[in-house]
């Protein structure tokens, strides 16, 4: 009878549109869960926090918080996911790295509570969680090379020892603890998309749940709140010209992306290779180096490589995400001082050497 209840469950969660509000811990992340939830047909804006939302959230409509949270302290980051939570809050996107302060965040949704159902798998990326321990590319995340990560280093593959709660193996286990705890978190493995999709759809139909995990959790969220056959509508031109790519990140990833578009006539505004200051001052010098580049050459679009970027060029504005134009690649546009510009933003660790160049000489 349980079991029949949850099917019913699921299927009116696929009935109707629901409104959606979604939590992130970082700036590209933000808008990567913005644009998992534009890809399923919602209308989605990314509004950094203690920003007043630009649109009415609608039935069909999405508002995902940019908490900014990551490298904050462990109490600040609890203060703005809480003050941040209301009943239309489902989902909070974490780093699907294991990097930041997640365990906080989630915690405090339990201190609150809600129920979280953490399910640290996002597959596109290559990252899975098998025996309650996360893998990228098929190494445990503390062992590869996020365990020597120069600013948030990833201590521990295994979720629970960070966050107090239960390792799950599969969607009867998720299904019982749901049926037999009043209150906690549950630490789900999954390692296929379709295992994602199974999971949210048990989960989501409850309505105490908050469901955390990276984008991928977000998409299978966004599928059960927005219309069935939704999907994305992409401007076009996707990156109009001129465009300036814009990078703090010192990732190996994002640096060789970099190098490749800069070799093929794209301007690049970057860092140094050699930090010396703290990461946030670099960003904030390489952002208004950026502003005055992306005057100077009257730019219609601007590619952000890295969180700690993202937050330092786009400040306060609102962005308004159309969908993904790849893995972890986020399209939008917002009006940042004064100008409207064409958004594009990818965290620094996803993709290949040749995704931003395919990106924009495609």
């Amino acid at each position: 009878a349980g079991v029949a209840r949850q099917r019913d469950g699921d299927r009116r969660s696929r009935s109707r549109p629901r409104m959606m509000l979604v939590t992130a811990d970082d700036s590209t992340g933000a808008t990567e869960a913005g644009a998992a939830c534009a890809d399923a047909g919602l209308m989605v804006e990314v509004v950094p926090i203690g920003v007043a939302p630009a649109m009415a959230v609608s039935a069909e409509g999405c508002t995902v918080i940019d908490l900014r949270s990551r490298h904050l302290s462990a109490g600040e980051a609890r203060r703005r996911i809480i003050a941040s939570t209301d009943d239309t809050h489902r989902v909070h996107k974490i780093d699907s790295t294991l990097r930041g302060n997640w365990a906080a965040e989630l915690s405090a949704l339990v201190d609150g509570g809600r129920r979280v159902v953490m399910i640290p798998s996002h597959p596109r990326a290559g990252r899975v969680c098998i025996g309650g321990i996360v893998h990228v590319n098929g190494i445990p995340v503390a062992a590869s090379e996020l365990g020597n990560d120069p600013r948030l280093p990833v201590r521990s593959s295994r979720p629970s020892e960070t966050l107090s709660g239960a390792e799950l193996a599969d969607s009867d286990a998720l299904r019982r603890w749901l049926a037999t705890s009043a209150s906690g978190a549950a630490i789900v493995d999954a390692v296929t998309l379709a295992d994602i999709d199974q999971l949210a759809a048990i989960a989501f139909v409850v309505d105490d749940v908050v469901l955390a995990g990276p984008a991928s959790v977000v998409e299978a969220v966004a599928k059960l709140c927005a219309p069935i056959g939704g999907s994305a509508s992409l401007p076009d031109p996707l990156l109009p010209e001129p465009i300036v790519v814009v990078c703090a990140s010192l990732h190996p990833v994002s640096r060789e992306q970099i190098a490749r578009v800069a070799g093929a006539g794209i301007d690049v505004v970057t860092s140094s290779e050699l930090r010396g200051s703290h990461p946030d001052v670099v960003a904030a010098e390489v952002a208004e180096r950026a502003h005055r580049r992306v005057d100077e050459v009257r730019a219609r679009t601007v590619i952000l490589v890295g969180g700690d970027t993202a937050e330092a060029f786009i400040g306060d504005s609102v962005v308004r995400v159309f969908g993904s134009i790849d893995v972890g690649v986020s399209l939008g546009d917002a009006e940042v001082r004064g100008r409207l510009l064409r958004v594009a933003s990818k965290p620094g660790g996803f993709g290949t050497a040749n995704t931003l160049l395919d990106l924009v000489t495609r």
